[in-house]
């Protein structure tokens, strides 16, 4: 009897697993694709003006999404080199580390045309120590708000309107530098291909 009633518990209890897969498949969100693409941008420093970076960003698409259902990528990361002309620049303020925010946008495009900006606010920059030379390699991570397709097809997800981030440069005891908390407008150099990835958009089941 025993055996008869575990038997019955585990058949429901699959049931149930294999019914909540369905309804997440359902749901228009998929296992996630990893893409980079690295970038040149032109960044506006204080003091210093205008200067390049190389910006490589990493993010996790959706495999797959359904018209009006909240699809979301995930995992956003972003890797800024800064060249050593410009640790030079923080030296000459005696900065040891920098960190502070970002916001950052990437626009959807269904196969209608129709383009949603999606922003990336509230990025974390980590605490970043500065090299005495070289290059600084600067990170940045933060949540993908989720959006909707209108339209099924092939969707693209296109880098767009820059980023900014708000740094703050500390000395090796960790208070600001001179420079204090600054903002730093960043756009992309024109000319680039600038896509991230695919992502096939089924209709709305009626």
């Amino acid at each position: 009897m025993a055996t008869r009633h575990l038997t019955k518990i585990l058949t429901r209890t699959t049931a149930v697993l294999a019914g909540l897969a369905l309804a997440f498949v359902g749901t228009g969100v998929a296992q996630a694709a990893p893409v980079t693409k690295t970038l040149n941008y032109t960044c506006e420093f204080p003091l210093i003006g205008p200067d390049q970076l190389v910006v490589t960003i990493s993010v996790n698409l959706p495999d797959s999404a359904v018209v009006g259902q909240p699809a979301q990528a995930t995992d956003f990361k972003v890797s800024v080199l800064v060249p050593e002309r410009i640790v030079e620049a923080f030296d000459l303020f005696e900065a040891k580390s920098l960190d502070g925010s970002a916001v950052a946008h990437f626009d959807v495009k269904d196969a209608a045309g129709v383009s949603k900006t999606v922003d990336v606010t509230g990025m974390t920059v980590p605490s970043t120590p500065i090299p005495d030379t070289g290059d600084l390699t600067v990170p940045a991570f933060g949540d993908v708000p989720a959006t909707t397709v209108d339209n099924p097809g092939q969707a693209e997800a296109i880098v767009s309107n820059g980023f900014d981030a708000k740094l703050t440069p500390r000395k090796a005891d960790g208070t600001p530098t001179e420079l204090g908390t600054f903002d730093l407008p960043c756009k992309e150099d024109p000319g680039q291909d600038q896509k991230l990835g695919e992502i096939p958009v089924a209709a709305a089941r009626k």
